[in-house]
Parts: C-alpha cells; structure tokens; sequence
C-alpha cells in the first residue's frame, strides 16, 4: 500500500468508526552511507524506515499509536488503538485545524533534487576517498583518520486529516564528514569537518578532507591562558549551536509551563537594538523549510525578535489555544511521537565584516571555534558555563590557540551586549537551520582556566560567531 493509499485508508476506518477528529502522519525514510578506512570502502550501510502514526482527539483527550505495518487491517487497529488511549488522557484545549489554502508551492521551497537520489555506492565512496587522501596529502603529522563517511538520505511524508488536511512533502540531501588525528612529539589534536547539501559538488571531498586536517594543526600545541574578562567571538558554526541550547526559550509551551525567562516579556527589549531575528520557514533550500506543520497549519515568516524587541512566542494549536491565540505554525511529530513545538530556519541578518575585521578590535579579545558539552548550560535560567577551544587575539593579531577554559555568563545577558555582526553564513544543513553570522559582544562573559569568558556576538562566513569584551 502507497502513502495516499494508507492515508485514505485512515479517513475510510475513521468514519466508519464514528470518529470525527483524526489525523494522520505517514514518513518513509531512506539512506545510503559509505564508511572510508585505509584507502578502502570499509562498510556500506542501507535502510530504510517506514511507518504511520495517528492521532485521535475524543472529548478533548489526545490519543496517539503507530504502526509500521499498512495494511487496511493494521491501520484500522492502530486507529483503536489511538481512540483507547485518548481514554486514558485530562481534557485539553487542543482542536484539529481545517484545510486552508496554502500559498506557497512545495517545489519553489527546492527541498528535493532528483541528481541525489541517482548517487550510487561508487559515487560516495569516491568523494570518500578523495577526501581521505586530500587529509593524509595536506599534513605529514596526520597519524590517522578514524571516521570518515558519506551519505545520502531521502525522506517522504504524507499528513491527512477527517478536517480535510492532505499534504505531501519530500526532501533530500547529500552529506560526508571526516575527523582527523595529528601529532607532533607529544603533542596531539583532533580536527573535524563535515558537508551537508541538497547539491552534488564531486569537489567537496578534497575540501572536507585538507579543512578537517587544517583545524587540528591549528589548534596543535594549544593551552590554557589565565583567568580574565575580554571579548568573545563565536564562529559561525558554534553561536548557533549556543543559541540552539537556550531557544526553548522561546516556546509558548515553555512559558505556560514557568520554564521560560521570556514569560511575560512580550513586546519588551530583551536584546541590543541591532538584533532581529527571523523564522522563515520558505527559505528555499533550507534544512527546516516547510509550506505547512505536522498539525497541517500553513506556516509563514514570523519576526522573534524585532529590533531588540521580543515579538513572538512560537507555538503549536495546544499551547497556543491556552494562550487564547493562533497556532504561529510550529507543530513537529514523527510517526511515533506526540505533538511538540519546533522551529524553522532561525536566520540573523549578516554585517559587513569578516571574521580577521571582528578579530581586530583594539581589546584582547577570545575567538572560540569549538563548544565542549553544555552540562554547565541551564536552558531555564540562561547560565553558561561551557568549556571552549578557540584562539586568544591581541591588537588584532593571533597570539596563541587555546583549551581548557570555560567561558561563563548568561545567554539573556549576551543578547542585550551584542556589538556588531559578521558577514557570511555557515553553509551546511541542519534539522533546525541556524543561519547566524558572527558576533560581537561586549562585557559579558568571563573566562578561566576551564572556568569562564567575557562574549562577543559576530557574524562572518558562515553563522553567528560571539565577541564578549
């Protein structure tokens, strides 16, 4: 049985049930991975997963089950199955949205290239390999390379309704990454890289290999500095990682729940007035575009922050009937998993300088190029307190790269010493883009050996980098 098929067959058990407010979500994912070792393909892995969730709403009480089997017989159990567990579950204020006309077309969004899906086990192994030898050609001091892989992946989806919701969605992508080992007498450091796209570029294999060799000689021979404040930046690569650790945050659900700092705070400045950050859900090509959510509500752009000013909470039809306003079009779900709030394409308009402008300023300054665990990190308060590697800067001139700090403070306190923005984008995919350009940041953060720094947001090529003086 096809998707359609298996979602039509839910409508027909629904009705036949007496069952008015049902929706169903059915995914089909598929993936091939090359692993690289020795200049040889070491392992080929394929799968494939399939399955069908679905969702009862019976008095007000939400029901969920899944299945992987779609069959008429397996649907029509699993459908009971949803409507028994519904019984089980406290009234809420969750409803089914209706069909709505949706503006945008899937294709303009460029979620899915058919050249992808065309890449075969001796496409990936040769980007693989080419990759491995560009490593072991770019430094003699490699000593191995324990992971390297490629892999492309495929991923279609099916969400239908009793109120009308048919909608199908499908993307895919090509990816690889690659982590090295360098020594240099007693010395030793790691380096890493990885490549996400929805293009084919048979040139990208030679670029992650001689990338993910560069980023452990440079850190080769780093150490620690003494205790002080000064700025910091924040790569492309780890402010949005940062941002990703407190933007829950921002969820209704949060708030409704007292876990959330913005509770209350709407329409207040909560960051410096140069920041504004964007949802857009219709980038094309984005790793989190959509044209509707998992509850079938039509999404559009929507400003967070505007100017420094908090402007929205996001929200899914539950949390955001409670709050007595429109779902903004923020509902995720997996074929086995309930409803939950999510976010699309974060994006921080880019600045004028590169990262060597942001480096430049007239303080010492931190410029951090990998985050170490987040278990000092509270989401709820805004503390952080994580271990960093990076480059210590003065007078705009590298001095020395560094590890075994930590840099402290806290993520609220970040937004409102933002101090100017880098110019380019990171360029790789992930589930929830964070498109966020270095940063420059003043006074905030401390740092220490494996204790704490002064931040600084910036942005440059890439994503959001952070600079605290």
């Amino acid at each position: 049985m096809d998707f359609q098929q298996a979602g039509l067959e839910v409508i027909h058990a629904a009705k036949k049930e007496g069952l008015d407010h049902v929706d169903a979500l059915i995914e089909r994912t598929e993936e091939l991975e090359v692993q690289i070792r020795d200049n040889k393909v070491e392992k080929v892995e394929q799968s494939t997963s399939l399955g069908l969730g679905i969702r009862v709403l019976n008095q007000g009480r939400s029901g969920f089950a899944s299945t992987e089997k779609l069959d008429p017989q397996t649907i029509e159990k699993t459908l009971l199955k949803a409507r028994s567990n519904s019984e089980f579950q406290d009234p809420t204020d969750v409803f089914m949205p209706d069909k709505t006309t949706v503006s945008l077309d899937e294709n303009q969004l460029q979620l899915y290239q058919e050249e992808l899906n065309q890449l075969n086990v001796e496409d990936l192994s040769g980007l693989g390999l080419e990759a491995e030898a560009a490593a072991r050609e770019t430094d003699t001091r490699l000593t191995s390379i324990p992971y390297l892989g490629v892999s492309r992946s495929q991923t279609e989806r099916v969400l239908v309704s009793t109120h009308g919701v048919e909608h199908s969605e499908r993307s895919n992508q090509v990816g690889a990454y690659c982590g090295t080992l360098l020594e240099d007498g007693d010395l030793r450091k790691s380096g890493f890289e990885f490549w996400s796209q929805r293009k084919w570029d048979p040139e990208a294999g030679r670029k992650l290999g001689v990338r993910a060799v560069e980023k452990a000689v440079e850190l080769l021979g780093a150490s620690s500095i003494e205790s002080k404040k000064l700025p910091v930046i924040l790569d492309e690569y780890c402010a949005p990682r940062l941002l990703g650790m407190y933007f829950r945050a921002f969820y209704g659900e949060a708030a409704q729940k007292g876990s959330s700092r913005l509770k209350g705070k709407l329409n207040e400045t909560i960051a410096v007035d140069s920041l504004t950050l964007l949802d857009d859900p219709h980038l094309p090509g984005g790793g989190a575009s959509r044209t509707v959510d998992d509850e079938g509500v039509p999404t559009e752009p929507l400003k967070l922050i505007d100017s420094g000013r908090f402007s929205q909470f996001l929200y899914h039809v539950e949390p955001a009937s409670k709050d007595g306003v429109s779902s903004t079009g923020h509902a995720a779900r997996n074929y086995d998993s309930g409803i939950s709030t999510t976010t699309h394409n974060l994006v921080v308009k880019t600045g004028e300088k590169n990262l060597q402008d942001l480096c430049s300023i007239p303080e010492e300054c931190l410029l951090v190029t990998q985050l170490e665990g987040a278990a000092g990190c509270n989401p709820i308060s805004g503390d952080i307190s994580i271990g960093v590697q990076g480059f210590h800067y003065k007078n705009g001139r590298r001095v020395q790269p560094v590890d075994s700090i930590t840099i402290a403070g806290n993520f609220f306190d970040l937004l409102l010493n933002i101090r100017e923005y880098g110019n380019q984008y990171q360029p790789n995919l992930s589930s929830s883009l964070f498109l966020f350009p270095r940063k420059l940041r003043s006074n905030f953060l401390k740092w220490r050996k494996r204790f704490a720094i002064s931040s600084i947001f910036s942005k440059s090529d890439g994503c959001l980098r952070k600079i605290v003086t």
